[in-house]
């Protein structure tokens, strides 16, 4: 509890408490309009069973197959990342990784996420300080792609409204400054210095591109789900698009502080889709997502902890402990990258 209280002074009255209090006000003020508009004027006035028997089961069948790819191209970006600066690529031992540590976002803070994946990548020889390192870039990458989408989508999210796409165009600038090479081999030269000048500007290129896809498809997500409860025409997906890209970029920064997200993210959607449906299926349709994508998450972290149970009793490693990791990446590469020289600091 003492532990609890000490972390809270810290973001309250530390170098960045400025941040915190910034997402207070905002979380306030998106509280503050979600009552008005929601539990003052439409709540009382929803029927949850007629909602719910909007829903059809094909609705749901094709809601999983969405978050599925989804979550496939999640995995692909977080491989594209992590095998290169480790010069680990054995594609099962990752996915099964990124499923077991998903979860854990769930929890407070970013602590047991990120610990999650440094635990169990140190068991397949993986430097601890390349795990973070690559949890970093994934992040950045993440909110760089979420900038252009929400930007690409601003004129139909962003029109009567007195947000500017500038305050979008900013930080996106303070992005691509900060994720470039120079700065990424400036930290790999305290890592592995042997290694610095292994990242390009493609493979930057890639993680963002890549993780636009993830963006998209997580916004068809919200469509297929927002149209099961208030039809909408199709010309209204690129704007829901852009409506999921912004309010994760919202959930993901301003609100990181929160635990839990409590309610941020549905707050922000139910905001941001105030001018495609009434402000009740909103949001209903926000809290039909939290749900969706959180029993997915349950259920692919169990799938996840199954196909770890070899991690956890040894009988998975692909080496023996102690033994160097880079005896082995050649049998593990793909044909034409066993010359590429590995990324992970000696032991």
């Amino acid at each position: 509890m003492s532990e609890l209280r000490t972390r809270i002074s810290r973001r309250l009255r530390g170098p960045g408490a400025w941040r915190t209090w910034l997402g207070l006000g905002l979380l306030a003020a998106l509280t503050g309009y979600a009552f008005y508009a929601i539990l003052w004027q439409e709540l009382p006035n929803l029927n949850l069973a007629e909602l719910f028997g909007r829903i059809s089961a094909g609705a749901i069948g094709l809601a999983l197959f969405v978050y599925t790819i989804d979550l496939i191209l999640a995995i692909v970006g977080w491989v594209l990342i992590i095998a290169p600066l480790s010069g680990y690529w054995r594609l099962l031992d990752h996915t099964r990784i990124y499923l077991l540590t998903s979860v854990t976002r769930r929890l407070p803070g970013t602590f047991w996420y990120i610990l999650g994946r440094v635990v169990l990548y140190e068991r397949l020889g993986v430097n601890r300080g390349v795990t973070v390192l690559a949890g970093g870039l994934e992040f950045a990458a993440t909110i760089m792609a979420g900038l252009v989408v929400a930007l690409a989508a601003s004129p139909l999210i962003l029109a009567g409204t007195a947000f500017k796409p500038l305050w979008l165009i900013i930080p996106l600038v303070v992005g691509i400054v900060l994720l470039n090479p120079p700065v990424i081999r400036t930290i790999l030269r305290r890592l592995a210095p042997q290694h610095a000048a292994g990242v390009r500007y493609r493979h930057l290129l890639g993680w963002v591109l890549i993780y636009m896809l993830v963006w998209i498809v997580g916004g068809v997500l919200l469509f297929v789900l927002a149209n099961a409860v208030y039809p909408l025409p199709l010309s209204a997906l690129p704007g829901v698009i852009g409506v999921w890209a912004l309010a994760g970029i919202a959930a993901n920064t301003l609100f990181s502080f929160v635990p839990f997200g409590m309610g941020v993210n549905e707050l922000t959607l139910t905001v941001l889709l105030g001018p495609f449906m009434p402000a009740g299926e909103a949001f209903f349709v926000a809290l039909l997502m939290r749900a969706l994508v959180t029993i997915c998450e349950l259920v692919f972290a169990l799938l996840g902890a199954l196909l770890s149970l070899p991690l956890f009793t040894g009988t998975g490693l692909p080496f023996k402990r102690g033994e160097n990791v880079e005896s082995h990446q050649n049998e593990e590469k793909p044909e034409g990258l066993a010359d590429r020289k590995a990324l992970l600091p000696p032991k």
